[in-house]
């Protein structure tokens, strides 16, 4: 039997994450997120650090983009397309579920029922 090594990492998406460590963490290069900073897809915070930093919160859309980069083989130009969709859903998704949560309880309820 063989001992699997993992580090596990309790992830704020409200935290701040370097370069380097968005690197480490997604299995990407820094010059390859930097290349996403240019297409416009990956947007580091405004600050005086001497790196880029960015919000925790493109951990998860960005392992998922290098997850199908590796899988279909696609450039870094299909990544950035991809990564833009990827958080333009998850914020239609907050709101949808923004609006839903507005709803009065006996409308909520009768949204999930089959038609």
């Amino acid at each position: 039997m063989f001992e699997v090594q993992s580090e596990w990492l309790n992830l704020d998406a409200r935290a701040c994450i370097s370069l380097n460590e968005l690197a480490d963490c997604c299995g990407l290069t820094a010059t390859e997120l930097d290349e996403l900073v240019d297409y416009n897809a990956l947007t580091p915070l405004d600050g005086v650090a001497p790196e880029r930093v960015f919000s925790a919160h493109w951990v998860v859309p960005l392992r998922a983009v290098a997850k199908l980069r590796l899988d279909f083989d696609l450039d870094l130009f299909t990544m950035a397309m991809m990564l833009s969709q990827i958080d333009r859903i998850a914020q239609l998704e907050q709101q949808v579920q923004s609006l839903r949560a507005q709803l009065p309880l006996h409308l909520r309820v009768m949204q999930h029922e089959p038609k």
